[in-house]
């Protein structure tokens, strides 16, 4: 008998239509207790050949991108370009809590599966649309992808060298914050619909959140001090000094945000090199102050790393409150000790891919933990779970809604 605590969502359905630009709100949604059916088309959708792959595996379940970003789900199939599809999702929706969808603005509608369809058979029903500019305004239209947010939103415009041409941020940064907002402003409005009775469509563009979320690339920065941010390398307009330092073994990274950060750093720096204009008073007080002697003081502190391994500015600056960090590759992620003594990684068990080491929970709760639920679902595995026995549809029907590929 399971002894797993129920999680923090439990209880809450969720119907998932989602692309690779909202897959990772369902994953939060799911890795936190609520029963989200991630809808496919027949055959699996295309986030299923999103590279890398498994080692040696090919097929519908050797996408690392997929694994990781349905963990905790269900899946079904189901074509929404036929009536058949459209007839079992509006009934999905009737059943749900909360729709997540990705699809281009207005289409749903042009499906008859709208808000204003779905909910009139379900009045409570909060449907979550993710998409490029919005749904609605002059721009709502125009096709978008992680990059084309990253660039309009102004991430790309503060990452690189100044002299560089533009570069991709690492990742699909856009596509998990525009999820994460997603998530978050979801759950507000199912706390609404507490008080209420009544659900609401909450409209996430993902240009949006990018030049929101951080006043790194955001409007943040000038409303604070007045600073346009533009492209300082590995360094922050929100953090100066701060970059990536050479070291005699590899780098670390460095952000000094508060004076009294910038003070012990400044004395560490005196310390190791004997260096006197570190400690004139024109560098102390907030990051704007420093800001105009940016490229001085990255020498000055590259003196001190320079004297080091990684290690021991990792461990020396802890003790001296700076915040330093190891640039770890990824393999030296995976063992980091730090990680493992906070049993960060976590293993689950796939029936086509076996056993996988996953990243593990992004926050933690005393009594309702984060956990992975269940393995990333095969396409259509729990068609006849979800469609007969929840749904009522007779075997025979789903047998035909099967061959004729409804389903």
């Amino acid at each position: 008998m399971s002894t797993a605590v129920a999680g923090a969502l439990a209880g809450l359905r969720v119907i998932e239509l989602a692309d690779e630009a909202g897959v990772y709100c369902g994953k939060l949604l799911a890795d936190l207790g609520a029963d989200v059916i991630k809808v496919e088309r027949p055959g699996g959708d295309a986030i299923r050949s999103i590279p890398p792959f498994l080692p040696g595996q090919a097929g519908p379940d050797a996408s690392f991108f997929f694994l990781y970003m349905n963990t905790s789900k269900r899946g079904v199939t189901l074509d929404l370009d036929r009536a058949e599809g459209r007839d079992l999702f509006a009934r999905l929706a009737e059943t749900a809590d909360l729709v997540v969808e990705t699809l281009p603005p207005g289409r749903l509608d042009a499906l008859g599966l709208g808000y204003a369809a779905l909910s009139a058979r379900n009045p409570a029903l909060v449907l979550t649309s993710i998409s490029g500019f919005g749904a609605t305004g002059p721009q709502c239209h125009r096709r978008s992808t992680d990059l084309i947010a990253s660039a309009r939103g102004g991430a790309m415009a503060v990452t690189g060298h100044a002299g560089d041409p533009p570069v991709t941020l690492a990742g699909s940064q856009s596509y998990v914050a525009a999820s994460t907002c997603a998530a978050a402003s979801s759950l507000i409005a199912l706390h609404h619909r507490r008080v209420t009775g009544r659900g609401q469509h909450v409209d996430i563009s993902s240009l949006e959140v990018v030049a929101a979320v951080t006043h790194i690339c955001g409007v943040g920065k000038w409303l604070d001090d007045g600073i346009i941010p533009s492209r300082s390398g590995t360094g922050l307009f929100a953090s100066v000094p701060s970059g990536a330092y050479e070291c005699r073994d590899g780098l670390v990274y460095l952000m000094v945000n508060r004076p009294l950060h910038w003070q012990a750093l400044a004395e560490w720096i005196h310390e190791e090199t004997g260096n006197e204009e570190v400690l004139d008073p024109m560098f102390r007080g907030p990051s704007s102050n420093r800001l105009p002697y940016r490229e001085l003081l990255d020498l000055f502190i590259s003196d001190l790393t320079s004297k080091f391994r990684v290690e021991e500015v990792y461990r020396e600056g802890q003790r001296r409150h700076i915040a330093f960090t190891p640039v770890h590759t990824a393999t030296a992620v995976a063992e980091d000790a730090h990680l493992a003594a906070r049993d960060y990684f976590v293993s689950a068990s796939h029936p086509s891919a076996g056993e996988l080491r996953y990243p593990g929970a992004p926050y933690r709760h005393a009594r309702t933990p984060w956990r992975i639920g269940r393995p990333a679902p095969r396409v259509g595995e729990h068609n006849a779970e979800v469609y007969a026995g929840e749904l009522g549809i007779p075997a025979d029907t789903l047998e035909a809604f099967s061959r004729a590929a409804v389903v």
